[in-house]
């Protein structure tokens, strides 16, 4: 399955263990009968019989059926108690065919029997479900073959497939080895493996796995009992956001046996690297974990750092629109420079010549003259667009919305872990329920939150005397962004340019269906509201709007021009406005959060790494925060604790799984498919299926090697 952002795992269809296809069939063995050789080895020597060997093993082509029913997988990706992650075992057979050609390659090859079925919808569980429902997502009835004259053209779909599934894993891994001489240097050997994918449609045909591909009138969602994974595909994706052939090829390694590397706890991690990491390499997890704690105490801190800014907005807002009028001074000449830029007019003329009859057309282009120069009121236009970009509920909004997003940014950050690769750390919401209300750390956190975002200052007094506080933490590094705006260079000069304007008005004026522009304020629709119940007056057919008739006269033409260049000019304004306060807002917001975390981190280096003797020289905490840490670490340490023992696949070998507060994905294209990387340790398993089955007896064990 494709990752977290796909929602669920590949379900592999359950089976009992069955062993390797016995491999005496293979072509190019040599039989057991000793007289021949042994006549030849008399006449010709041990060499020149050695030599002949080599040479027919070199040109012959082996062939051997893999089957296997490997430990079932377990994933992390279902919900658990109280906002943690629960698990869940997923398994299956492995099947396909593997071919050595001598010595210049191999070949892995899997027959997929792509087929129609259904799947089951309604939730057991819920109310009203009727007795002996079965399993949400369960495949209902017997298969059937895709019809070759399918609506939706499935087999071309699937054949597309085959392909393109492959080419993530083809280039990449070769079988590196070498055979044993007697006389001389051993020969060192390099196998390419080339991976195939062969669709079959009827159900007699032979075939290593079987997928269901449901038509576009099924829409993947777990919800519904229809996720993506190893045995169905979709042609209808609905939210799965990767690529079709992304999704497809990692579930094609599903297919070769190998596991998902989402959704897994930091035991299972732990053991994925062991495996990954070349022998007596150090173990990543002790800087993993560091980051762990550091990452759930600022998905912690979210929410309550969000709530306490926006108690401090409003001073913040104010310091903005103190500003205004030396926006609205730059604004009035950006637009009436940006007004009359070629792009602007194309799209006036444009679409004022769309909505007249062609009579008028030698008119247009002095309406849109007329209605941008003499007649433009730019003071008075840049002026209510710059109120309305200023508008302080607006801007709370935007700020708001800026911070989350720059919170979300720094937690979603991967880290790049030694073994596997780019990592994300996916903090639970059972993490920040423990500073929610009454939540365990919620003082703490409130206590936190308020030190970091500080306050805006202002009159009080201090010993019963009257002063002036000044504004503190990220609240006074918002309010005081404004007071650059003087400057030269200011974000003033370099965002509200006729430029700017310009690409605004004509991307609004584009998107703009000018045949129907609203009229202006004060101004009934044409042909009166509509009546109670019923369509406008001369609405099309099922309930559209009718097209707009076409303007006839000139007076007609430059009062819509007229409108057209009003509101759009003036939205151009607002839009520049908020972009100049994003602009100067966002890098605060960013370097605010940086902030943040390194002061996060340097206590969790408190907690984590620094030894007794040491803790003296690094000053006085923040109660409050070393606080927060503390209880960060408590609760990884308690989930490690409960999961110790577990190893890899926990669920697979009978051991427990108990819920998590954190997990981990590898981005690669076992994991989360952000990139497509592959490594070496995956194929430990068909590397030794190799090495039992298709070595040769001078050879010693192949390993694999991947680019």
């Amino acid at each position: 399955m494709p990752g977290p952002q796909h929602q669920a795992a590949p379900v592999r269809q359950k089976g009992t263990p069955t062993r390797v296809a016995d491999p005496s069939g293979v072509a190019g063995r040599a039989g057991t009968a000793p007289a021949p050789s042994l006549d030849l080895q008399r006449l010709a020597g041990n060499q020149a019989v050695l030599a002949a060997v080599r040479q027919i093993a070199d040109g012959a082509l082996q062939r051997v059926a893999v089957k296997e029913t490997p430990p079932d997988e377990t994933l992390y990706n279902q919900p658990g108690a109280g906002g943690k992650a629960g698990a869940q075992k997923y398994g299956g057979d492995v099947s396909y065919d593997m071919t050595r050609s001598g010595d210049t390659g191999v070949t892995v090859t899997v027959r997929i029997q792509f087929l129609n079925q259904s799947r089951n919808g309604v939730d057991p569980t819920a109310p009203g479900a009727p007795p002996g429902t079965p399993p949400l997502g369960a495949l209902l009835g017997s298969p059937t073959e895709i019809p070759a004259n399918d609506p939706d053209d499935r087999r071309t779909w699937c054949q597309d497939i085959v392909k393109e599934q492959v080419k993530p894993w083809n280039g990449k891994l070769t079988l590196v080895g070498e055979e044993f001489n007697f006389t001389e240097p051993n020969t060192k050997k390099r196998l390419p493996v080339t991976f195939n994918s062969v669709a079959v449609f009827g159900l007699a045909e032979a075939h290593d796995q079987v997928i269901i591909v449901h038509p576009k009138s099924v829409q993947a969602d777990p919800k519904t009992g229809n996720p993506i994974d190893a045995g169905n595909y979709y042609l209808n994706k609905g939210g799965y956001t990767n690529d079709d052939k992304v999704i497809a090829a990692h579930e094609y390694g599903h297919l070769l046996g190998i596991d998902d590397e989402y959704s897994q706890s930091n035991e299972m991690l732990n053991a994925l690297l062991h495996q990954a990491a070349p022998a007596g390499a150090p173990s990543a997890m002790a800087a993993l974990d560091k980051k762990t704690v550091e990452r759930m105490v600022l998905a912690s801190l979210k929410k309550p750092l969000i709530a306490q800014l926006k108690t401090t907005l409003p001073a913040v807002t104010d310091a903005f629109r103190a500003k205004r009028a030396a926006v609205k001074t730059k604004m009035a000449a950006a637009a009436r420079t940006g007004v009359v830029d070629a792009a602007v007019r194309t799209e006036l003329e444009k679409g004022l010549t769309a909505a007249s009859d062609p009579k008028l057309g030698p008119s247009v282009p002095r309406a849109v003259a007329f209605q941008s120069t003499a007649n433009f009121s730019n003071v008075t236009i840049s002026g209510q667009g710059v109120d309305a970009g200023f508008d302080a509920a607006r801007m709370t909004t935007q700020i708001v919305a800026a911070y989350e997003a720059a919170l979300d940014a720094a937690q979603g950050a991967t880290v790049n872990v030694a073994g596997v690769g780019d990592t994300s750390i996916n903090v639970k919401s059972s993490v920040p329920a423990m500073t929610a209300t009454g939540g365990a750390q919620q003082a703490n956190a409130a206590g936190v939150a308020g030190s970091t975002v500080g306050s805006a200052g202002g009159p009080g007094t201090f010993f019963g005397l009257p002063v002036i506080f000044p504004s503190s933490g990220l609240t006074g590094q918002l309010m005081a962004l404004p007071a650059t705006w003087g400057t030269a260079g200011s974000a003033i000069e370099s965002g509200v340019t006729p430029a700017a304007f310009a690409t605004k008005m004509a991307a609004l004026v584009k998107a703009a269906a000018i045949g129907a522009a609203a009229p202006p304020p004060g101004v009934a629709p044409a042909g009166g509201a509509a009546p109670a119940g019923g369509a406008a007056p001369g609405a099309a057919p099922g309930g559209a709007p009718a097209p707009a008739p076409k303007m006839t006269r000139a007076t007609e033409l430059y009062r819509k021009a007229y409108d057209v260049v009003s509101v759009n000019s003036r939205r151009a304004c607002t839009e520049v406005a908020a972009d100049l306060i994003g602009t100067v807002v966002k890098p605060a917001l960013a370097t605010g959060v940086a902030d943040l975390q390194s002061t996060i981190a340097a206590e969790v280096n408190r907690v984590m790494t620094t030894p007794p003797s040491g803790v003296a020289a690094l000053g006085p905490p923040d109660p409050q925060m070393a606080a927060l840490v503390a209880h960060m670490k408590a609760q990884l340490d308690a989930d490690k604790a409960a999961a110790a023992g577990g190893g890899h696949s926990p669920l697979g070998t009978g051991k427990a799984a108990p819920d998590q507060n954190v997990t981990y994905s590898v981005q690669s294209l076992m994991g989360s498919s952000k990139n497509t990387s592959i490594r070496a340790d995956q194929f430990n398993p068909m590397v030794k299926q190799f090495n039992d089955k298709l070595k040769t007896l001078f050879e010693k064990s192949f390993t694999a090697e991947v680019k």
